[in-house]
């Protein structure tokens, strides 16, 4: 028997013996009824008798009330309980859900082998490689103007999700490019989404990482960690170079705006999008994708170093012009 229950019994039984006191002292001392007294021209007897009815059917009627105040109350009791308890299993299964279809993100520091590997590339590799057809091209700004800086060195401004395969993919050549102008620090390493196209895409991780050089500053930011959950915010800078950049005729049409990857050098190149297919790098590990950077045969090297050729040499050109208007 659950509380609920318990209680209307209890109630009931107690307005029971209420009642049947009330009874008993009515037989003995009979209170005045409410109702109009009975015409002068009846009997005593008859009044008497009409008085004992009418008293006999308020009792008949107080009982039939507080019986079905009683019933209504048990109603409400057990309606409640049953509430209450849908309620509870609601929560335990909002609780437990979002644990069984969120996994936790997965992330580590790079193997020290695989930083090596993509940040020791020799120009001389990088330059010899033969890239296919970029997915994306690098876009030259029209009219760029003076170079976007920050700390008085042209800015790099990288914007992705850790769960975008898209993303995965650009991040390797942007090591590899980078890495012949600075240094790199706090790499990590992760997997695109397993829910996403080309899922589980190894890759590095930008969230902590750090980059310096004499020649250039970088900004990157992670919106999203790999299984999709916010990480870093948009900063005000994001915001305005995507709203700026990241729209026709950077990007083919307008549905596509917005998008990541989102690569900004200086203001005077944009890529939206990855310059290869992530198709490349299906079912690699890190190292095994790191270990075929050095060899230009390779369809990797191709992908990787072809499309770090691409990015050294428009940081290249906005160096010069640089230089030039000095």
């Amino acid at each position: 028997m659950n509380i609920a229950t318990l209680l209307v019994v209890i109630v009931d039984k107690r307005r029971h013996l209420a009642g049947a006191r009330r009874l008993r002292a009515e037989r003995k001392n009979p209170v005045p009824s409410t109702r109009r007294l009975p015409s002068a021209s009846q009997p005593a007897k008859s009044g008497r008798n009409v008085r004992a009815q009418a008293r006999a059917r308020e009792r008949v009627a107080a009982e039939r009330a507080a019986h079905k105040r009683a019933e209504t109350r048990r109603r409400l009791l057990v309606s409640g309980a049953a509430v209450v308890a849908v309620l509870a299993i609601v929560g335990a299964l909002v609780t437990v859900k979002p644990s069984a279809a969120h996994p936790a993100a997965k992330e580590s520091p790079a193997s020290s082998v695989v930083v090596r590997q993509a940040t020791a590339v020799p120009l001389s590799v990088v330059t010899r490689v033969s890239p296919g057809q970029a997915a994306t091209p690098l876009q030259k700004v029209a009219a760029p103007g003076l170079p976007m800086t920050i700390d008085g060195k042209p800015a790099i401004v990288f914007v992705s999700e850790e769960s975008c395969p898209f993303c995965a993919a650009e991040r390797w050549p942007l090591v590899v490019a980078l890495s012949h102008f600075g240094s790199w620090s706090g790499l990590g390493s992760t997997r695109s989404s397993a829910t996403d196209v080309y899922p589980n895409t190894a890759t590095f991780s930008f969230r902590a990482a750090r980059y310096r050089s004499t020649a250039l500053t970088l900004r990157t930011t992670e919106l999203a960690d790999n299984v999709g959950r916010p990480l870093q915010p948009e900063t005000p800078l994001d915001a305005k170079l995507i709203g700026a950049f990241d729209v026709p005729p950077y990007v083919n049409s307008a549905d596509q705006s917005g998008a990541v990857p989102f690569l900004d050098i200086a203001n005077h190149y944009i890529l939206a999008g990855a310059q290869y297919s992530p198709q490349v790098l299906a079912g690699l590990s890190a190292a095994q994708i790191a270990g075929q950077l050095r060899d230009p045969s390779s369809p990797i090297a191709k992908a990787i170093d072809g499309s770090a050729h691409v990015i050294i040499a428009a940081i290249d050109q906005v160096l010069h012009d640089q230089t030039a208007r000095r």
